[in-house]
């Protein structure tokens, strides 16, 4: 039976932490996380740190997590936390370090290595995260997902829980005026994404498929935007907007073949994650409309374009100049048909689909999509 869960509260608009601070203050002293610029540079540090000042709330400010930053770190500044009884934490910036934020929050309240965070089993409650996006694409800050750096090999890993969801999440548009273009045309990338991977799902459902074909109109009402780089701050409404909203929905239907397909290409070449999906989610359509053409359908008319067109855009957008052979394809291939996320792709997927995929995005340049 379907369902529906999101426990976050969603607090949106110009000033909305100044606006609505109680939903930042749940304890004596916190732990803000951010990454090296885009906490600072948007002024989203400057206001949350102006609200825990003003309600007498002690802070400790962790400023180094990237992309990069790998699972022993995060343990690590769950240590410091530790140490300096933190009561919850406050994540500010991109995905990595959203997620990093709740990953924090289970090792803080969990005397467990940092590899058995993986196992989904904790037997203390995670402290409560606060997130405040600075960029519009992954979603974080509405599901139970966390994405994280393994040490060995070097590779990302994820794990879900329902206690990770957030506890509440602030969606200001100013924060995001400052990403650069090419980090808003790979963010916006990954929220289609995961739109369109919770829509052509098995698990999808009346009320995801609600908010990710919302998430699917927004973006494609910035298609221009995206192509000239030159961004209103309807524009970037829309993007924060959709990016929370695909995170809604994929965490209630799971991630799918574009994923788990571009996740392999991006651990391997160090393609940007939104560029490395985008390549792969046009193929994913097509393969998916073999079987339900109609589903397909709706998420183009949704977007505002015919296929091809849509290719084009994506192509313009989000490039790939990496070159890519069929033995990094063969290689990709293995990786991916042990996946679990194939479960959720409504197309039985076979080796032969996966490299067919691969291939026709990233070598065969004569694809036509005229006809699917």
């Amino acid at each position: 039976m379907p369902k529906y869960y999101m426990p976050t509260v969603l607090l949106s608009g110009n000033n909305c932490i100044k606006r609505h601070p109680r939903h930042i203050l749940h304890g004596k002293k916190c732990m803000i996380i951010t990454g090296a610029k885009s906490a600072v540079l948007s002024g989203a540090l400057d206001d949350v740190k102006a609200v825990l000042n003003d309600n007498n709330i002690e802070f400790e400010l962790y400023s180094g997590v990237s992309g990069n930053t790998n699972i022993s770190e995060i343990y690590n500044i769950a240590q410091t936390a530790k140490a300096h009884n933190i009561d919850y934490l406050i994540g500010i910036g991109g995905g990595s370090v959203l997620d990093a934020a709740k990953a924090v929050s289970v090792y803080v309240t969990n005397d467990i290595e940092p590899m058995q965070i993986f196992e989904e089993k904790y037997e203390n409650t995670p402290l409560k995260v606060v997130c405040v996006p600075t960029t519009a694409g992954t979603g974080s800050d509405t599901t139970q997902y966390v994405m994280l750096t393994i040490d060995e090999p070097h590779n990302k890993h994820s794990f879900s829980s329902e206690m990770c969801f957030p506890y509440a999440t602030y969606l200001d548009t100013r924060y995001t005026m400052t990403m650069p273009v090419d980090v808003t045309r790979n963010t916006a990338v990954d929220a289609l994404c995961h739109a369109i991977e919770s829509y052509l799902n098995v698990q999808a459902s009346a009320f995801s498929d609600t908010v990710s074909l919302e998430a699917i109109r927004l973006i494609g009402k910035s298609a221009v935007a995206l192509l000239s780089g030159k961004f209103s701050e309807e524009d970037r409404e829309n993007l924060l907007v959709a990016a929370s909203s695909g995170g809604m929905a994929v965490a209630h239907t799971g991630l799918n073949l574009v994923h788990l397909m571009g996740h392999k290409v991006t651990c391997s070449k160090n393609i940007p994650h939104g560029r490395a999906n985008g390549a792969l989610l046009v193929e994913f359509i097509a393969f998916v409309a073999r079987t339900n053409i109609m589903r397909a359908v709706k998420v183009i008319d949704a977007f505002g374009y015919e296929l091809s067109g849509f290719k084009k855009l994506i192509d313009r957008v989000a490039p790939i100049d990496v070159e890519i052979t069929e033995e990094d394809i063969d290689e990709w291939v293995e990786l991916a048909i042990t996946d679990k996320e194939l479960e959720n792709c409504p197309c039985t997927v076979t080796k032969d689909d996966l490299r067919t995929i691969y291939y026709n995005a990233f070598i065969n340049k004569e694809r036509n999509y005229k006809e699917w």
